[in-house]
Order: C-alpha cells, then structure tokens, then sequence
C-alpha cells in the first residue's frame, strides 16, 4: 500500500498503550519500512507520546519496547538530524537504543548523561557502546568520572554502582589508549576496592604493554578472581596480554580463598577463577620450578579441572611434567590435555602414560598417542625415544608398533 498505510498505521499508534508490545511494534516496524516525510512525522510524534510513569508497570514496560523500536526505525531510515528528540528521550525514558542514535548524531551534550549510565545494569552495555563511538571526544568526562564517587561516607562507603561507573570509565580509557589517561588511571591504583584498582591496573596495561610494573601485576591478577563477571573477564584478558610477568601474582592468589567484591564485602574465590590460575599459570610459567611445586601442592581434584581449561601448545612441556603425580585423576586430565596439546614434548610424556598403573589412563594415552602420530608421522620419532617403566616390554612394544603402522598409513596418504 505504500504511502496509504501511513494514515491507518498513525490512527492505530494513536490508541493507547497496550499489555503485550507486539502489534504496536509490528506497526512502527511498518512505518519504518515504508518511509518517507509522513511516516517519520508519525514516529516523532510517537517519541514523546504518553508519559511512562504514569502508566501501570505493565503498560510502561510495553510501551517502552515500543518507543525503543521507534528509535531504531528513525535510525533505519537515516534521521541523524533529531539529536536533540533522541537526547529528551534517552533523558526521559531511558530508551537503550536512544544511545547508539546520540552517538551516531555525535550529540556531546549526551556524553554526561551516558557516563550516568554506566550504573544502570539495563543500560550499562549500551552507554558503553555509544561512548566509544565518540572517540577521544569523550576522554575528559571519563577522566573526571574517574574521580567522582558517591554514596560516600565512614559508615557505609562508596556505592556499588558508582564503582561500577568508575570501573566502566576506566576499562574505556584503557581501550581509547590515549597515553594523557595514564595519570588519572594511576590514582586509582591505591584504590580502597580491588576491582577499581584491578581495572586501571588492566587499563594502564593497554596504554603502556611494555611498561607494566609487578604492583599492576598483583592488581590484575586479584581482579581475574573478582565475584564481579565484568571485572574478572577484562582481568584475565589483561592478564593472557602480558603473560610470564603475572604468573608470580597468580602463583600467590591460587592459595588464597577469598577475595572482595563492589560492595567492599568478602566472598570466596570462586572454582571457576582458582581453575583459571592454574590454567594460565601452565600456559605461561616456562617450566618454572616454583609453579610446578605449587600445582603438585594443589587438590587434585582441582588440579585436574584446571588442566581441563590448558587449550596453549606452549604449556606441553609444563603439562608433561605432571604426568608423575601420584593421583590417577590427575594423570587422566594431563592425558587428554597433552592429547589437545600435541607436539614432541607431548608424545613423549604420552608414551610415558601409556604404561600408567591405571587402565583408563593408559588407554586414553594410547589411544591420544595413536591420533597425534597420524597427525603428524614425524612424532614417532619423539615417542620412540622416551623410556619405559621395567615390566611393560611386550606393551610398550605393541604401542609402538600400532605407532608406526598409523605413521606409515600417514605418510602414505600424503
């Protein structure tokens, strides 16, 4: 119908809100798709029609999805010019599409209104969004963000969420990487809460890579166990970047069993994070002799749960050397690690299990033996050199033969 749909789809949006949001939506999706001076004069209209609080929860929340969706449909069709509505709007009804439309209007006068916005758990993601769209623009409101707290006091100390913003301001500085935010992101260093300090800490890391000092190290490191998910997945990010210099920090937080989370309360380290330590500390320790004592000292359990996160070709070799510890469930994890691994280090420690006192260990290391020698025939080289346990002869000689057989059929299918 074109044109002629403009005027029944404007009479229908003029009705009152409704319970379910769908056919409303259906109809501004409508206007977008049509297009033209008359269907966007229907949707600006529809921006700043009826007033969200004053409507029930129920008709509020539909009516908000639908006023969203006339903000990606003004969007759709190109109406950068409206700033100042989508500013009213993001400002009025805090619509999450309104902040990608400020951004691509390059309104400056939001930027104060999305750093604010930075504390909203429905809103965080996208203000984060829209103000990375502004470029090195936005740097002085984030550099001053980095300071201002509120719900400050003796009694009750700094807000969750105003910590959240501060945490959300400084991950951003870090990505802009604008050498001039160095200086603020390193006053937070000393901060009273670990996942503030662990943030700039991650952030100054990504400004400077090649300047980053043990303090920011530990910093990090106490950040990749943080309770908070966003803080702890920008710490282990940080952390994977610099490499052997965090292990020492890790190799100190993997016996420890609490940690703190925004609210400034103690919380225990969660599993996930204690796995992820001891995973990192393989990828990257470089055969140390103090990790490798560590993870002996480890539960095994845990040891083993760690082992099972090892996905680095670089941690073969500190993997290996594991393969002698006592408990079977441990050697069990190191086999099917080493078997993701590869390499000589990994087919010789291999060859080693396969003659392991525990069935199931030496099956999946003989059967892992078997596929990275298809794989690659010149490990039959590495896994022949390896020595044996006394007493396993006649095994070790059916392995190795079923090695070459599989290297053989390798080379021969090219």
């Amino acid at each position: 119908m074109g044109e002629r749909a403009i005027a029944p789809l404007g009479h229908y949006l003029d009705g009152p809100p409704q319970s379910f949001p769908h056919a409303r939506q259906l109809a501004v999706r409508l206007l977008g798709l049509v297009g033209g001076p008359g269907a966007t004069e229907v949707l600006r209209a529809l921006l700043s029609r009826h007033d969200l609080t004053a409507l029930s929860p129920v008709l509020a929340q539909s009516e908000y999805a639908v006023k969203d969706e006339v903000v990606v449909q003004l969007l759709r069709l190109g109406r950068t010019d409206l700033g100042e509505e989508f500013l009213r709007a993001f400002r009025r009804d805090r619509l999450p599409a309104a902040a990608e439309a400020l951004a691509r209007c390059r309104v400056a006068a939001a930027i104060p209104d999305l750093i604010e916005a930075l504390e909203d758990d429905l809103l965080a993601e996208r203000a984060a969004d829209a103000l990375r769209r502004f470029g090195a623009d936005v740097e002085p409101a984030l550099v001053a963000a980095l300071r201002q707290r509120h719900g400050e006091s003796q009694a009750t100390g700094e807000s969750r969420v105003s910590r959240r913003r501060r945490i959300a301001a400084a991950t951003l500085l870090g990505e802009l990487g604008d050498p001039a935010a160095a200086t603020p992101l390193r006053w937070l260093l000393n901060d009273t809460n670990p996942a503030v300090a662990a943030v700039a800490a991650a952030a100054l890391a990504a400004i400077g890579p090649a300047h980053v000092t043990p303090a920011q190290c530990r910093a990090i490191v106490a950040g990749a166990v943080s309770p908070e998910w966003r803080v702890r997945a920008r710490c282990q990010e940080a952390a994977g970047s610099i490499g052997a210099a965090c292990v020492p920090a890790a190799l100190a937080a993997v016996t420890e069993e609490t940690t703190v989370d925004l609210y400034g309360v103690p919380a225990p380290v969660e599993r996930a994070s204690k796995r992820w330590l001891i995973a990192f500390m393989l990828e990257h320790a470089g055969s140390q002799a103090d990790v490798r004592a560590a993870l002996f000292g480890c539960d095994p359990v845990l040891l083993a749960e760690g082992l099972a996160e090892v996905s680095a070709p670089r941690a073969a070799a500190d993997v290996a050397a594991l393969t002698p510890h006592p408990d079977p469930l441990v050697r069990l994890a190191a086999a099917q690690a080493l078997a993701r691994l590869g390499g000589a280090p990994a087919a010789a420690a291999l060859l080693g299990l396969a003659d392991d006192p525990v069935r199931r260990v030496r099956t999946v290391a003989a059967r892992a033996l078997r596929a990275l020698v298809a794989a690659e025939p010149d490990l039959i080289a590495a896994a022949r050199a390896a020595p044996g346990r006394p007493g396993s002869r006649w095994r070790r000689w059916r392995l190795r033969w079923a090695l070459t057989r599989a290297a053989n059929q390798a080379r021969r299918s090219g």
